[in-house]
């Protein structure tokens, strides 16, 4: 558990709502867990505790007991919730869920104002192409194209004709470049903008550029795009991806995300079989983001039937997540949509637990009933390599 997660724990434990397990709620091992182990696993608490604050006062002890009891509720089994050698990774993917679920008001209104923003945008785009065309119909129209001068007339004659029965050359052209040079060249004329990007077949970009583009830009990102194969969003790494002190660049990352999530959906790209997010996004206990990854690219009305890679590499998702993914993903299909092609989940690098493991064993299961072969990552996660999540399948991947 790191120094500044640490030290943000009093601060979640303050403003963040600690649920008790009810009865009803109470899971079947918990019987099994007397006030004497629990005690054990609250000493184990408060010893990780004192390595970083260096003493245990009644704030320390405090905060220790809640996290043991937050601890407790979240356990699979008996054995996650006792295992000294994952306690320092489960309490510091406690720290941080819930720092980031005090930050979750604060971006749903900024997702709902990013919303807004884009609908004054489309209201004005409108009004302006009325207005074009009101204005097409006028003298005074007429005389501005009459002061064009004829170089520029026919420049710009040339370039487009350039672009007219060339297909295949443009194609091959454009196989050699790479997609940013290629939006540069689709500048260069109403034609070359039309046709170039459509000879895009992969993308990879990070989030610091996607969030220099206009929200319009960003609502339209992959409309142009209708043969792209491979998208990849890369954010800060993992050992960065936490800066508690800059809580805007959190949720601004979170809410570029779900705007591109929406984007995607709205988009028609066939041909698109590897998709990731990489380091990009972080939610607090409910992960929505997760959850729309799982309804736009996994789930049966998904409209991207050839995709067979999907990587969601270190943004803090946990079991909740990987619930998501799975009720999506293993949901029955009609005979239009056809099986599911996945073959590669790459979940490694987030703070999935037991429950987790499990269920990812469950759905590799079911794509082998079905004479599939789906290989999940899980390295890296809150359990390590020894954990009995499978008496015949290793804890790091499963395939």
């Amino acid at each position: 558990m790191s120094t500044s997660a640490v030290s943000n724990l009093s601060t979640s434990v303050a403003t963040s709502t600690w649920t008790a397990v009810s009865p009803t709620a109470k899971q079947s091992w918990h019987a099994s867990i007397d006030l004497a182990a629990r005690r054990t696993v609250l000493l184990h608490i408060l010893m990780l505790l004192k390595s970083k604050y260096g003493r245990v006062d009644s704030k320390i002890s405090y905060i220790g007991r809640r996290a043991e009891l937050a601890l407790y509720s979240q356990a699979f089994s008996a054995w996650e919730y006792r295992n000294p050698q994952t306690l320092s990774r489960r309490l510091h993917s406690l720290v941080i869920k819930l720092h980031l679920n005090n930050l979750a008001a604060v971006e749903d209104a900024a997702f709902a104002d990013l919303q807004t923003q884009l609908f004054a945008g489309e209201v004005a785009s409108r009004k302006r192409k009325c207005s074009a065309v009101g204005d097409k119909t006028s003298t005074g129209k007429r005389a501005r194209f009459d002061l064009v001068a004829p170089a520029t007339t026919n420049a710009q004659s040339s370039s487009s004709l350039f672009f007219d029965g060339n297909c295949d050359l443009l194609q091959h052209v454009c196989s050699f470049l790479s997609a940013p040079d290629v939006m540069r060249c689709a500048t260069t004329c109403s034609q070359a903008f039309s046709q170039l990007p459509t000879f895009v077949t992969s993308i990879e970009v990070t989030t610091m550029a996607l969030l220099k583009l206009s929200v319009a830009n960003r609502a339209s990102f992959f409309k142009r795009f209708d043969n792209l194969e491979s998208f990849s969003l890369t954010g800060r790494t993992h050992a960065e991806q936490f800066n508690f002190q800059d809580e805007q660049a959190l949720v601004s990352r979170n809410v570029l995300v779900r705007s591109l999530l929406q984007a995607l959906d709205n988009a028609e790209i066939p041909k698109l079989s590897v998709f990731s997010l990489n380091f990009c996004y972080s939610m607090g206990l409910k992960d929505q983001i997760t959850r729309q990854v799982a309804n736009v690219l996994a789930g049966p009305s998904s409209r991207f039937p050839r995709l067979h890679t999907l990587s969601l590499v270190g943004n803090c998702i946990s079991d909740d997540g990987i619930m998501d993914l799975y009720d999506a993903i293993a949901l029955p299909r009609d005979d239009t949509t056809g099986t599911s092609r996945l073959a590669l989940l790459d979940m490694s690098q987030n703070f999935i637990g037991e429950r987790g493991h499990v269920q990812m064993q469950e759905l590799v299961t079911q794509f082998a009933s079905h004479g599939a072969t789906l290989v999940v990552n899980v390295q890296n996660n809150l359990l390590t390599a020894t954990a009995p999540v499978s008496s015949n399948i290793p804890a790091p991947s499963f395939e």
